[in-house]
């Protein structure tokens, strides 16, 4: 019974739609009565079934069943004396019988199809959705650090030609001491300092413009920028996450950073530049750490 309530409920959600259907079947099947009438068909249940289990695949039960009351109708015209409807001779009467239960069945048979092939439908449709969702959420998760939610090595490699023929100004920079952090106050800590740096980094350059690059690392490649403004916003980084408290611990958080401007003519360059920046972050490193060293990259001076 649960089956045909649904069926009913599903005629309230969708009146217009079923009301349209059902509209077509009663005028086709009305249509092939008069013409089995004015033709006067001897077997008229042939074509009347024919209709009958079309119109129950295409539209459903609830179309399908004004057809199946045609059916009715005329098949107690067609077998009832002088057209009666209710006066029959016995062979009639089995006939009758027979017609019935004969279209009934066709009914449900293929308004069953029907109703299991609609759901298969829709649960492929549904788990298709469903697919493409979690395509999308892989995507995601492999063009992103799931640490510090800041786009990955990955990301990076398929950004490198929106940067091709750019004026860029590209910086890579790490904690200093960060292995002091994860030794003293456990993998916990470092871990929310290297949240903390990837937040603030993209707070102030922007969330399409950070990597995690590895560890403790973080590219930062900006276009139309100039030199003066990005170092100032370097700086104004440094600052930030210079005095921290986290999980109730005063820390004071330094960076080495080496950046480069110019603009990458393949992506081969854009690597070249990377590393030109990653030079210079290391010299950083040698002369004492907590400072920044940038230059103009020059692709000659790489090569030589």
């Amino acid at each position: 019974m649960n089956f045909f309530f649904d069926k009913i409920i599903n005629v309230k959600d969708n009146p217009i739609t079923e009301s349209i259907q059902s509209s077509i079947a009663i005028i086709i099947t009305a249509g092939l009565i008069a013409l089995v009438y004015f033709l006067n068909i001897p077997n008229p249940n042939l074509i009347l079934f024919t209709g009958l289990i079309a119109l129950t695949s295409i539209f459903g039960f609830i179309p399908g069943a004004f057809a199946l009351v045609g059916v009715y109708v005329y098949t107690l015209l067609f077998f009832s004396t002088n057209h009666s409807f209710v006066d029959f001779t016995e062979q009639n009467a089995i006939k009758t019988i027979v017609s019935f239960i004969t279209s009934t069945m066709c009914f449900a048979f293929v308004g069953t199809l029907n109703h299991w092939f609609k759901k298969s439908i829709l649960i492929m449709l549904q788990t298709n959705s469903e697919l493409k969702n979690e395509k999308k959420s892989l995507e995601q998760i492999s063009l992103k650090d799931e640490l510090t939610d800041i786009k990955n090595r990955h990301s990076l490699r398929i950004d490198f030609p929106s940067y091709v023929g750019e004026e860029i100004h590209l910086m890579i920079f790490d904690v200093d001491n960060f292995k002091k952090f994860n030794d003293t106050y456990g993998h916990s800590l470092g871990d929310e300092v290297l949240k903390v740096v990837g937040s603030k980094t993209k707070g102030i350059f922007g969330e399409k413009s950070v990597y995690r690059f590895g560890g403790d690392e973080f590219v930062v490649i900006v276009k139309e920028d100039t030199f003066i403004n990005f170092k100032e916003k370097i700086q104004t980084l440094m600052k930030e996450v210079e005095h921290m408290t986290i999980e109730d611990n005063e820390l004071i958080i330094h960076l080495s950073v080496g950046f480069t401007y110019g603009v990458p003519t393949d992506n081969g360059d854009l690597r070249q530049m990377i590393d030109f920046a990653d030079e210079l972050l290391y010299e950083v490193k040698k002369s004492g750490k907590n400072n920044l060293i940038g230059k103009r990259y020059e692709l000659d001076l790489m090569d030589s």
